[in-house]
C-alpha cells in the first residue's frame, strides 16, 4: 500500500472511485474533494494504492484555515473525507491506512504534530475505527450542519 497526493494525471481513478450512496451522509466524494482543493491549496488530496497500482481509499489533508476550527496548533492537520473504496471494503484497508497514517505524514509535512479529524456521530463503525487506532475524543462540534466527535493523534 503507498499514498499519493492527487495530480491531474490520476484524474481517471478518482472518477472510478466507486462510493456507495449511503456513504454520501457521511463524506464527500473524491471528485468533489478535488474540486475543492482546486480553489482552495491549503488541501492536499491524497489517493491510496495497493501493490497492483489500484486506488483502494481516498482522503484530503487540509492545512492552514482547515484545522483552525478544532485547534490553535499550527503545526496539526485536518484529516478529512476519508473513505475506502466499496469494492474493498471489510479487507483491513481502513485500519491499515490509519495506522500508516502518521508515519506518511510525518515523512512528507516533519512540521506536523497532530492529526484531527471529524468523525460523525452517527457513524459508529469509523468511531471504532479510529479509537482502535489510537485517536483520543477531545470535543464535539458541527460539521456541515452534522454533529461530530473532533478526535486527534499526536504523531511521534
Amino acid at each position: 500500500m503507498y499514498f499519493e497526493s492527487y495530480r491531474p494525471q490520476l484524474i481517471q481513478d478518482v472518477m472510478d472511485f466507486y462510493i456507495q450512496s449511503h456513504d454520501r451522509q457521511f463524506t464527500k466524494t473524491p471528485e468533489d474533494n478535488i474540486k475543492l482543493a482546486e480553489l482552495d491549496n491549503e488541501r492536499c488530496p491524497t489517493l491510496v494504492y495497493n501493490d497492483r497500482q489500484q486506488c483502494i481509499a481516498f482522503f484530503t489533508l487540509h492545512f492552514g484555515e482547515g484545522i483552525k476550527p478544532y485547534t490553535t496548533n499550527e503545526q496539526a492537520v485536518f484529516f478529512r473525507s476519508f473513505g475506502v473504496d466499496a469494492r474493498y471494503r471489510n479487507l483491513g484497508i481502513g485500519t491499515a491506512v490509519i495506522q500508516a497514517l502518521p508515519q506518511y505524514i510525518h515523512e512528507q509535512f516533519p512540521m506536523i504534530t497532530e492529526i484531527y479529524l471529524a468523525v460523525n456521530d452517527t457513524n459508529e463503525q469509523a468511531q471504532r475505527l479510529y479509537e482502535r487506532c489510537g485517536y483520543q475524543y477531545c470535543g464535539e462540534g458541527e460539521l456541515e450542519d452534522k454533529r461530530v466527535y473532533i478526535l486527534k493523534q499526536i504523531i511521534t
